[in-house]
């Protein structure tokens, strides 16, 4: 379910909102801040300290700012005394938060430092993390984000770490990181922006003539490999914001059935892919090989001969490490934008992708996070375009903001086989007006919309395939 800050304001009784029941005293002078989505947790301001309440986990947490922490508050399960100075992270996510609000110095511990992707932390610095004590603490940091409340004993802190939550959900957990530092009052500013793009795009996107279909997979190669259709709350969410149609069907009975789960995403015009795959350069064949596609050309089935398979590992480190889990989850705005930058992508043809990566072609290429791309001293991930809301995007190629051409190299990160699809669809849409106008009316439906993204996908983009663009215009 999507949540906008005026459905909030109008529901404040049925969502979490952090309240107060005194005026603010103590020498912290803590911020009073509201949520708007429902994440997962509460605030609980008081005179002299606050208390997080993680609902999920049902862990409370103590945050005080004097000398001496208060003794007479009962059922608080740990206490820190803030703003901390030194964090340690177990999930990637914590990360992002810290570099979106500015306290990526606070870091100085990693379960895995060579696996993070912020280049304005030095990860050569950082202290390896022990392994995970649920008795002790021996990593002497002040707090440790962690997937699991327990990791670390006394200073572990849990941060959402599955899909079951709405992009904007886990996005609103940056309040929660905040309240370590004192810090509430920022996060609701930048989330506040963040939740107004998300929402902005996701009722542009609400307009379209002939919504695309699209499911998010993933085969796991266990003894029994197995292949699912992911429903989950946030890949949902997602794809409703993108204006396409993600009634994906419910589980498989048997996961382990190869051939139920090529029946059930035949009808797709893209899919996007969380499988784990290794063999960089040649992942698309790793890919097809894995679901059991053997002449993906042939097959006559939408995504595949059109070659429309996403992943969201397209900006890494130079390791090859994926920057979305680190800020991905930050910035739901720009992940939707993603993704309708594939979808539909003359609704902003100026619009640079940051995560998706195209599996179309022989060219595998990621766009490695640097300088180039990324300024610490003016980090895009911190900051938020603004979004005007319009409700003449219909998917037609006139709708406005159209395209200009269809002559994006790779290097570019032009709109992808989606563009193709529109370049296609105007093509053979002539044809069809000429010569059988009797069924132009039903000319978007979804068969054609197949039809034309398979049409030029190859003439367009050959055997290449598609490198993430420059993201400097949104520093």
């Amino acid at each position: 379910m999507r949540f906008s800050i005026a459905q909030a304001a109008a529901t404040a009784a049925g969502v979490a909102l952090i309240h107060s029941a005194k005026p603010v005293l103590g020498a912290c002078s803590f911020d009073e801040v509201s949520l708007l989505t429902d994440p997962g947790f509460t605030i609980t301001i008081n005179s002299d300290y606050k208390v997080l309440e993680d609902t999920t986990a049902k862990v409370k947490y103590g945050l005080y700012c004097d000398d001496t922490q208060p003794s007479d508050v009962k059922d608080i399960d740990r206490w820190f005394k803030v703003p901390v100075e030194s964090v340690g992270l177990r999930i990637p996510i914590a990360s992002g938060f810290l570099e979106a609000l500015g306290h990526s110095d606070k870091l100085v511990a990693a379960e895995s430092p060579g696996n993070l992707t912020n280049i304005c932390v030095d990860a050569s610095k950082l202290k390896t993390l022990e392994s995970e004590s649920t008795s002790s603490n021996d990593n002497n940091v002040n707090v440790v984000f962690s997937a699991d409340e327990s990791s670390d004993g006394n200073t572990s802190v849990r941060l959402p770490s599955d899909d079951s939550l709405t992009p904007l959900q886990k996005a609103e957990w940056i309040k929660f990181v905040a309240a370590f530092f004192n810090d509430e009052k920022s996060a609701e500013s930048l989330f506040s922006g963040i939740a107004d793009a998300y929402n902005c795009h996701w009722d542009n996107l609400q307009h379209l003539k002939d919504a695309p279909h699209a499911y998010w997979v993933q085969y796991t190669d266990r003894s029994t490999p197995s292949y699912s259709i992911i429903d989950s709350a946030y890949q949902k969410d997602l794809l409703a914001g993108a204006g396409a149609t993600n009634d994906t069907r419910a589980a498989l009975s048997d996961s382990s059935d190869q051939k139920a789960f090529q029946d059930a995403v035949k009808d797709a015009g893209f899919v996007f892919d969380q499988t784990e795959l290794h063999n960089y350069g040649q992942r698309a064949s790793e890919w097809y090989s894995a679901f059991g596609y053997e002449d993906p050309k042939n097959s006559g089935v939408g995504f595949l001969t059109s070659r429309n398979i996403w992943r969201t590992d397209g900006y890494t480190n130079k390791e090859g490490v994926s920057n979305f889990p680190e800020f991905g989850y930050v910035r739901p705005d720009l992940v939707l934008q993603d993704i309708i930058s594939v979808l539909e992508p003359s609704y902003d043809s100026e619009y640079s992708r940051r995560w998706l990566l195209w599996l179309g072609g022989t060219n595998e290429n990621t766009k490695v996070i640097s300088a180039d791309n990324y300024d610490c001293s003016k980090p895009w991930i911190s900051t938020v375009d603004k979004c005007s809301a319009r409700t003449d995007f219909t998917g037609d190629s006139d709708s406005g903001n159209a395209d200009s051409g269809a002559d994006d190299s790779d290097d570019n990160g032009g709109s992808g086989s989606g563009r193709a699809g529109k370049i296609a669809g105007g093509v053979i849409g002539a044809a069809v007006f000429v010569g059988l106008v009797i069924v132009a009316l039903h000319y978007y439906n979804r068969h054609r919309r197949n039809a034309r993204i398979q049409a030029l996908a190859q003439a367009e983009y050959g055997s290449e395939g598609i490198d993430l663009r420059d993201t400097r215009r949104f520093s």
